[in-house]
């Protein structure tokens, strides 16, 4: 009987051991870096939150740079370097990359507010604003990848800390994650694991993925010739038949637009060249010229840049010499 209840004792016990085991592994790799302080986020192991990562280093760095121009839009603002943005600004302007992953209005509209709450001057904005994304949310999102910074949303913080715990207790993250740190990378780990190497400035936060830029400069049609499958067949240019900017996200637009006016911003507003050459709805461009006037750049559609699949690093990104170019004819 004393057998019995102590193996019955040792089997209660396995997943309370098991759980506090698996804590302590939480508290100790830190697997999202989002319960520690880091002075640089490059290198990741695991997929990042990339709204988290660019308001952290913004915080951090601040009152070293006192940056004054601001990056905003998806992760397809990586095109746009902001040292190569600083060329059309003026010597004492400081950029930086505000940008966070699949990036909404809700995101730009917050972090906008965020500066001008710190007393942050917005002196020069580069708003990217990309037909399929940016008018999806009018709110915070779930997901790891996607929740925004609680200075952002201005909502709690036991709420963000609560959606990476959910995918850290994953059993595909847990099986992935630690067979990674025990043996190392292998390809059926993707998904969770991170196998290139990302850099991210410590200063403007500027996105670098040597490999991939390396890759196609030095061996252009071996790079391509392995993504061919992603670049799908464009029969012709057509147009959104969604009007995807409703009364919120219009109200958010205008909103936007009195921002800039209390910091007498300068502002462009670019429309992505998107792979698919589907023309922004006529309705979301008047609505958006109504707002902004004579600074949209609409790139949407078939041209020069969405010709050519090697603009592109795959069918959703376009590249920094896409990005070079239209700064330069936005500030021609």
């Amino acid at each position: 009987m004393r057998l019995f209840f102590a193996t019955l004792l040792q089997f209660s016990i396995l997943p309370f051991v098991l759980l506090l085991g698996l804590l302590a592994g939480y508290w100790y790799f830190d697997p999202f870096r989002v319960l520690k302080t880091y002075s640089d986020f490059s290198n990741p192991v695991v997929i990042p939150n990339r709204d988290y990562v660019s308001t952290e280093v913004f915080i951090q760095h601040y009152p070293q740079y006192h940056y004054n121009s601001f990056i905003l839009g998806s992760s397809r603002t990586m095109a746009f370097k902001p040292k190569h943005w600083q060329k059309y600004l003026g010597t004492n302007d400081t950029p930086y990359l505000f940008d966070a992953s699949n990036e909404s209005i809700y995101g730009i509209y917050h972090k906008l507010k965020l500066l001008d709450n710190r007393g942050v001057k917005i002196k020069n904005v580069l708003l990217i604003i990309c037909r399929d994304r940016t008018f999806t949310h009018t709110s915070n999102q779930i997901g790891h990848l996607y929740i925004k910074h609680p200075l952002v949303s201005g909502e709690s913080s036991l709420d963000f800390q609560a959606q990476f715990l959910k995918a850290y207790f994953s059993p595909e993250f847990l099986f992935k994650y630690y067979l990674y740190q025990l043996c190392g990378y292998s390809d059926w780990m993707q998904g969770v694991i991170e196998n290139k190497q990302i850099l991210y400035d410590t200063k403007d936060n500027t996105i670098t993925i040597p490999a991939q830029e390396a890759a196609i400069t030095r061996f252009p049609e071996r790079y391509y010739a392995a993504k061919m499958h992603v670049f799908y067949k464009r029969n012709s240019e057509t147009t959104d038949r969604v009007a995807r900017i409703k009364p919120l996200q219009k109200a958010m637009l205008a909103e936007i637009k009195q921002l800039f006016l209390k910091h007498k911003t300068a502002y462009k507003v670019v429309i992505s060249p998107l792979y698919d050459q589907v023309k922004l709805n006529p309705k979301d461009k008047a609505i958006l010229e109504e707002i902004f006037g004579n600074n949209i750049y609409d790139f949407s559609g078939k041209n020069t840049f969405t010709q050519s699949y090697t603009n592109y690093y795959e069918a959703s990104h376009y590249r920094p010499t896409v990005g070079d170019s239209i700064l330069r004819y936005i500030y021609r």
